[in-house]
């Protein structure tokens, strides 16, 4: 399989119209796909944003010209119903038919609960799953059916009908880091989706490839798709400056307010990104190659630069090259 290379438009980071313009860039330097988050609020509150991921896309599609684009990730526990989700992606393929994905996960409580209705609690990790694979079934029920029926444990259709559907199949990439999740992105997605390198990405990768098989799929041909995040910069000091809102907090995933989660920052000590920050193409290209070697067949450079516009040229001009020539198949 061909390895691709994509950048992704940190919407947590930048305001709308400026991603656009990376976008822009991105597209016209050869990257072959732009993913962008898709939240309500961003993992921090100081110089944080929050643009919707959808109204982006459909601008985005207009200022590129080849570049896939989609969702990392989008999520179906109480902000967006899933017949909703499969009504905004079928449009945005109208449109650029082809050049359309769905990135779907469980979520953080981040998302959802700023938004939630009384009674609502952050689910367990089970109940976030199930409702994750309903959301999948239905979306892909409307996409390729009239008058759907559909009755769920959490959602419920209707005679609900497209009247506009996708012009191309829309591979949706399922967002995975656990057994359950990983089976159920082999068996139900098109493509995995996750984020970095760990001990667990071969384990990862064999509950998806099993679940694949289950569901009569080939797993070899299915992309595997990562985020690495990049601070990149001739300074080392002023690009782990620019990445240090990153900084993991223990329990992230079940916070909900930005705020909380800056407080949660405060005193640890930000070298622990370290790995993320490159001065040099070389030592990226390194890392980029050792996630080709694990397995993965598409990599997203999640991008927090104190020069993005730099990164992108520099990147184009002295590592996509190689790259692409290198890993063609």
């Amino acid at each position: 399989m061909k390895v691709k290379f994509g950048y992704r438009a940190v919407e947590e980071r930048h305001p709308p119209s400026q991603l656009l313009k990376y976008a822009t860039l991105a597209d016209r330097a050869g990257f072959e796909f732009i993913c962008i988050s898709d939240h309500f609020h961003p993992w921090f509150h100081r110089g944080g944003c929050a643009g919707h991921a959808w109204v982006w896309l459909g601008a985005a599609g207009s200022v590129t010209k080849s570049a896939r684009m989609g969702t990392g990730v989008t999520t179906c526990i109480y902000r967006y119903d899933p017949a909703i989700v499969a009504q905004a992606f079928a449009t945005l393929d109208e449109m650029y038919p082809g050049r359309i994905f769905l990135g779907i996960g469980s979520g953080e409580a981040m998302n959802e609960m700023p938004i939630a209705k009384e009674g609502q609690i952050w689910p367990p990790r089970g109940e976030l799953l199930e409702r994750t694979v309903e959301a999948v079934e239905i979306i892909r029920a409307l996409w390729t059916r009239d008058f759907v029926d559909y009755e769920g444990k959490y959602n419920r259709l209707t005679a609900a009908n497209l009247y506009t559907k996708p012009r191309k199949q829309i591979p949706i990439y399922f967002a995975a880091a656990g057994p359950k999740a990983a089976h159920a992105a082999g068996r139900l997605g098109d493509a995995l989706m996750t984020v970095g390198e760990s001990e667990l990405t071969p384990k990862i990768f064999g509950w998806f490839d099993e679940g694949a098989r289950e569901a009569g799929k080939d797993p070899a041909k299915m992309p595997r798709m990562v985020e690495m995040k990049v601070s990149y910069g001739d300074d080392f000091d002023e690009a782990l400056e620019s990445t240090s809102m990153w900084v993991p907090v223990k329990g992230s995933l079940d916070i909900a307010d930005p705020r909380e989660l800056d407080r949660r920052r405060v005193g640890v000590d930000p070298h622990v990104l370290a790995d993320t920050v490159f001065t040099d193409i070389d030592r990226l290209i390194h890392e980029i190659e050792k996630l080709i070697k694990l397995g993965f067949s598409e990599v997203q450079l999640s991008s927090n630069s104190p020069d993005e516009e730099k990164l992108i040229r520099d990147f184009s001009a002295k590592a996509l090259p190689y790259l692409k020539e290198t890993y063609a198949e």
